[in-house]
């Protein structure tokens, strides 16, 4: 009877303590980006929280949406995409070159020796006439124009294939950024995850604090066994080495998301918010729509249309290398001597037409390597459309699965949650024992970290789905 009473006595000290379960997603309330006029609409995005981000020296919280937006000015992958379409627009410009005329401009200054040159007289041995040192000076100044007035097709091939190449840059410019915004998303997702995770070994280690403080009150009170105080410690040291272990994961994270962001600023850190981004509530819609969206949205689609125009442009180019080329030239020059001044400027004019009836095998052999060229494009096309639907199939296999997962984890967390305080009620009253505290405070952190898992394995659903559609904004 003593001992009971000694039980209540400590009643009032021991903190029941457990973790904190994961926090419900809740949407912040804030208006969502107004969606790209052709965006797809029903898939779920994330809510672009500006405000979240503080102020803290060094540290900048981040929504995934924020990240998304600083990785689109400030990946280095993204600005060699654009300087590619620069580099590309060139390409047409000097194509168009032939189709322009060309003039220049030159202008010389000459001297020679002339052995012609006027004789001396006064030498004694009789006149000497030029030699080695007569010189003779003369300049001229000319002017020339050329055009090449029709070459039955070459040009405008050249320019059809340099204008298709150019636009499939823009479209790469559009599969980088896809690309950046998937990066990110998923590094994003995981550097959320694994402060989640965080959070739950922080709250496993002060669990299990209070429990070995619990345990050693007992003791104290003779009411418990001096084992249970040494394996309260064990328990206690191995959730301080799991919350370390976590912590260094939650680095690593974030120093994975500074690089998918193209972070270059060493004094400035990422943050995560600790929510999830808004989650999606429906079911993805069925294979035939997403196909369907895809085809359509997909600019990896667009890049290689244009990558075989500019093939099949290439091909007619090289055929067109054989055919005749009809130019026209023109010049002027002005050359006035030493001794005289004001002679009269001399012209020229001439149409030409040019045929080279054999050049070595170049334009064959320039013919199979355009037709090459054509195949390869349409194999990379058809095989895009092949794995593409298998793409989707298994993201939206993987979303249906995930959300299944996420509920079953959800109802694990509550039941091990209500295990817990079961088992430290019992402990508390003196009628449990530390094994059964033990597998109880397990359960709930296994629990917890199944469900942070399953959370984030579905948002990483998400993110490959909107992928593999290609949707460049968040509705």
């Amino acid at each position: 009877m003593k001992s009971r009473v000694l039980l209540f006595a400590l009643l009032p000290s021991v903190a029941l303590a457990q973790p904190a379960p994961a926090p419900t997603p809740t949407p912040p309330d804030q208006p969502q980006n107004p969606p790209a006029a052709d965006s797809p609409q029903w898939l779920p995005g994330v809510v672009d929280v500006t405000a979240a981000e503080t102020a803290v020296p060094g540290k900048l919280t981040l929504t995934m949406a924020r990240a998304v937006e600083i990785a689109q000015k400030t990946q280095p992958s993204l600005r060699q995409s654009r300087a590619s379409v620069e580099a590309a627009q060139g390409r047409v410009d000097s194509a168009r070159v032939a189709e322009h005329p060309t003039v220049s401009l030159a202008g010389t200054v000459s001297a020679s020796s002339d052995p012609r040159g006027p004789c001396d007289i006064t030498m004694p041995n009789g006149p000497v006439c030029g030699g080695f040192f007569s010189g003779s000076y003369g300049t001229q100044v000319g002017a020339s124009a050329s055009w090449k007035i029709y070459d039955f097709g070459l040009t405008a091939a050249n320019v059809h294939a340099a204008e298709a190449n150019a636009d499939a840059a823009v479209s790469g410019v559009a599969v980088t950024s896809l690309d950046v915004r998937r990066d990110v998303e998923i590094a994003y997702l995981e550097a959320l995850a694994r402060k989640r995770l965080t959070v739950v070994a922080e709250a496993t280690v002060k669990s299990e604090d209070a429990h070995l403080d619990q345990a050693k009150r007992f003791v104290a009170a003779q009411a418990k066994d001096p084992i249970e105080v040494a394996q309260a410690q064990s328990r206690d040291s191995n959730a301080k080495s799991a919350l370390a272990q976590a912590q260094s994961n939650e680095a690593v994270a974030l120093a994975n998301l500074r690089a998918a962001i193209g972070w270059i600023d060493p004094s400035r850190a990422p943050a995560v918010d600790p929510n999830w981004p808004t989650a999606a509530t429906d079911q993805p819609p069925d294979l035939g729509t997403l196909v369907q969206t895809a085809r359509k949205f997909r600019p990896e689609i667009a890049q290689l249309d244009k990558e075989i125009y500019a093939a099949d442009a290439s091909v007619t180019a090289a055929h067109a290398e054989r055919r005749p080329v009809l130019s026209a030239n023109g010049a002027v020059a002005w050359s006035p001597g030493e001794d005289n001044w004001s002679p009269q400027p001399a012209w020229q004019a001439s149409l030409s037409l040019s045929w080279a009836l054999f050049d070595g095998g170049r334009s064959h052999a320039d013919v199979r390597v355009a037709n090459a060229n054509l195949i390869s494009a349409q194999a990379q096309r058809d095989a895009l459309l092949v794995s593409l639907t298998s793409a989707l199939e298994s993201s939206r296999a993987q979303i249906v699965a995930n959300r299944a997962n996420v509920d079953a984890s959800t109802e694990a967390v509550t039941a091990a949650q209500a295990q817990l305080k079961l088992a430290e009620a019992r402990y508390a009253q003196g009628l449990g024992s530390q094994i059964e505290l033990a597998d109880a405070q397990t359960a709930v952190t296994t629990a917890s970290g199944n469900l942070i898992s399953a959370e984030w394995q579905l948002a990483d659903a998400w993110a490959t789905l909107r992928r593999a559609i290609g949707q460049q904004t968040a509705p």
